[in-house]
């Protein structure tokens, strides 16, 4: 469903993210914890690209969502100007030379060759960015709805906007999901009429009306009260029963224990331990893993 491969981040001189990769599987429900500014959020941020990767690639099914990243690709370092010139000052290819071509490798002014191998790439299997956003709904931490519209509004402008549904279809499909989380009768409400729990679960239906294949929720409980976080992660459980593809950023660990099929646990930019709830949380291998559960699970 969507595939990480060798993603790094920088901002400025900080390296958030360092050569990350992963996949997440059709009906597979992943949740990312760790503590903060490990890189749990550029990640998801990065999966539909909120936040451009300084390096790497993501696919979405055998779609490239990203520009190709010819550091990846044997073929087209071969064909670069640099690996020429190295090879013909008398470097042997090799895994050595290989990562010196890497490190030299600039994108730019590395001759016809490397370029039309680059634009050919990206032709065959690159993807338009709205395309595959449509494909992948957003959730986040502080509900992202617009103010100034209904409900209802919120609900259906998408839909309209690309054309996807008529008016009447997304109104439909709108009071349908508004039924599922019980709030049919806020469809004409302003979002400053509603609580912090009602406007999540708003924000999750909204993603919902773009009938998406894979959910993304970065943080979708951490600007509630305590009291509102279980009816949002209420809607996500039926979410995840019903088979949904998601990847959850959160700092709920029951939740993370409970739903999850496979739990990623971030620190310092890369993914330091991954495996299934029981084993993440009740025989973690490594030390920070074990560090941070200990302080989260233990912190009253």
């Amino acid at each position: 469903m969507i595939s990480v491969k060798s993603v790094s981040k920088n901002f400025g001189d900080i390296k958030v993210l360092k050569n990350v990769s992963c996949d997440i599987k059709k009906g597979e429900r992943v949740v990312i914890i760790g503590p903060s500014g490990s890189g749990k959020s550029t990640l998801l941020r990065c999966m539909n690209l909120l936040e451009k990767p300084t390096g790497g690639e993501v696919w979405m099914a055998d779609k490239m969502i990203t520009s190709a990243d010819p550091y990846l690709h044997p073929d087209m370092i071969a064909v670069s100007a640099t690996a020429s010139k190295l090879i013909s000052s008398g470097m042997e290819s090799g895994a050595a030379v290989d990562k010196i071509i890497c490190e030299r490798l600039l994108k730019k002014n590395e001759g016809a060759a490397f370029n039309s191998a680059l634009k050919a790439y990206n032709a065959e299997h690159a993807i338009p960015l709205n395309i595959a956003r449509q494909r992948m709904g957003m959730v986040f931490q502080h509900f992202n709805l617009f103010n100034n519209l209904t409900i209802m509004d919120n609900l259906t402008l998408a839909p309209v906007e690309l054309k996807l549904k008529t008016k009447e279809e997304a109104t439909e499909k709108a009071m349908e999901l508004l039924g599922r989380i019980g709030l049919t009768d806020k469809a004409n409400e302003y979002p400053s009429r509603l609580s912090g729990g009602q406007k999540q679960r708003i924000a999750i239906i909204r993603a919902l009306a773009m009938e998406p294949e894979v959910m993304l929720f970065d943080e979708p409980t951490s600007a509630l009260d305590p009291e509102l976080v279980g009816e949002v992660l209420s809607v996500m459980r039926s979410l995840a029963d019903e088979g949904m593809t998601m990847v959850v950023v959160t700092h709920e660990m029951n939740f993370a224990r409970n739903v999850a099929n496979r739990v990623l646990f971030m620190a310092d930019g890369i993914i330091a331990e991954e495996g299934a709830p029981d084993q993440i949380f009740n025989d973690p291998v490594n030390p920070r893993t074990r560090q941070f559960l200990h302080s989260v699970l233990n912190k009253d």
